[in-house]
């Protein structure tokens, strides 16, 4: 009645037409040494899932339900007898509890979970779901344990309707790292992360919820697009710092395999398949070798790191606080709604065809204005300025639409770090932007690196 047949039907499914297809392509030896290959797994059926998703409204943080564990266990005894495990060199997990619940019960002691007082509920589910457990989670084979960092750039979306539908709103660090049951994983990411993205910037007291991924309490759809490209690109740079070849497990959600990985409609839960990733976030499937298309893998010309309404009006007009970064140089322009609405957006549409700026994926992302809706349209400029700094790195981009946006919102910077840079041909147009990208990403904490 809650689904949870269905579901288990679904990855019988898989199991029998799929899973060895994408087990082969993950054991395969044709594995280039300057890629991450990475079996990317959605988690087992959460409380959230039940009831054609109903549950959702009062699951928040949802936890595997008992059908979710028996996935986890089915496929954990599936890789391992298969010797997936055996070869991963990384772990890594959304942070919401279904995805670590997921994880724990998947690769048990190869992780560091104990799992032995659990023994009994493990073959009573296997009992009733129908398969024979193996002991070999509880016991592990390996000389050590495997790495398994959380991170939230895997983490499900959390768009506007996350507040009605509460399975994607998080537990924080703090409350994570004092679970006995969650102990082994490594959480220090999500810190990092919440400083990186500005979580705290609006509200102090939303600093540790990383679910927000920025400085407001949701993300947009544009946005989570954008999270799945630096997803990729951060995976793909665990090569640059790790032992090669290097396999990675992602244990994550359906709208990221989805978004990320082009995995539609949507993944069984628990369906899993294999990817190789380069350094630049460029993704293949290793079953079929098609791309996974994805516009938003160019590394844009400036970064967006938050933009915030201030809490008093100046002369009648609300003004945002505009916090950027070019190159290593952080720095704040402030601005109306309206200012940067007339001197950038416009300007922007006016000066290409209604074809380009739909395929920059401009189209609908700045906010209309204030008075007829939004009280806050601030996450809708972060979201349109973000989107932008990505344009402006395509090559049909027009250089001088590009000169201007510079003079105006970034004070000239993008010149004066091309030319910092020894790229002189910047400023006579020598040089298409793909070639002079104006930002390089430090490699100092590639681990927790967004």
């Amino acid at each position: 009645m809650d689904g949870s047949r269905e579901s288990w039907r679904q990855l019988c499914e898989f199991l029998a037409f799929e899973a060895d297809a994408e087990i082969d392509a993950f054991l395969s030896t044709d594995h280039p040494e300057n890629v991450v290959r990475v079996l990317a797994i959605r988690h087992g059926m959460g409380d959230h899932n039940a009831f054609h998703g109903m549950n959702s409204l009062v699951s928040e943080d949802a936890a595997l339900n008992e059908c979710g564990m028996a996935q986890a266990e089915r496929v954990g005894d599936l890789l391992r007898d298969a010797g997936v495990i055996a070869q991963l060199g990384l772990v890594v997990v959304s942070p919401f509890t279904r995805a670590l619940q997921t994880a724990r019960l998947m690769l048990g002691a190869d992780i560091g979970a104990d799992l032995s007082v659990e023994r009994g509920f493990r073959e009573a589910r296997a009992e009733k779901w129908g398969w024979q457990p193996s002991l070999r989670a509880i016991l592990s084979d390996r000389a050590e344990r495997v790495e398994a960092i959380v991170h939230p750039l895997c983490a499900e979306d959390t768009l506007a309707h996350s507040h009605v539908w509460r399975g994607n709103r998080g537990s924080t660090a703090h409350e994570l790292s004092r679970r006995p049951d969650l102990a082994f994983f490594d959480f220090r990411c999500l810190g990092i992360y919440c400083d990186e993205q500005r979580v705290g910037k609006k509200n102090q007291q939303w600093a540790e919820k990383w679910w927000h991924h920025g400085p407001h309490s949701q993300e947009t759809e544009a946005s989570f697009r954008r999270r799945m490209a630096k997803l990729k690109r951060w995976l793909g740079q665990q090569a640059l710092t790790r032992p090669r070849p290097l396999k990675v497990l992602l244990v994550c959600h359906g709208g990221v395999m989805q978004e990320a990985f082009g995995y539609r409609p949507n993944a069984p839960n628990c369906g899993f398949r294999a990817f190789d990733i380069d350094p630049n976030g460029r993704t293949r499937r290793v079953a079929d070798s098609e791309w996974v298309e994805d516009p938003n893998l160019r590394e844009p010309m400036f970064h967006v790191l938050s933009v915030v309404q201030q809490s008093s009006r100046v002369d009648g007009h609300l003004l945002y606080d505009i916090e950027l970064s070019v190159g290593y140089e952080n720095f704040v322009f402030v601005a109306r709604e309206s200012e940067l609405r007339e001197r950038l957006h416009d300007l922007v549409a006016s000066s290409m065809s209604a074809e380009a700026y739909e395929r920059l994926r401009l189209r609908g992302l700045f906010p209309r204005y204030a008075p007829l809706g939004r009280s806050d349209p601030a996450i809708y400029i972060q979201d349109y300025l973000e989107q932008l700094a990505i344009a402006m790195s395509d090559p049909a981009f027009d250089r001088r639409l590009v000169r201007q946006i510079d003079k105006y919102l970034l004070g000239g910077r993008l010149a004066s770090h091309m030319v910092r840079d020894s790229h002189p041909s910047f400023v006579e147009g020598g040089l298409s932007w793909d070639e002079v990208a104006c930002r390089d990403i430090p490699l100092a904490d590639m681990r927790c690196l967004s």
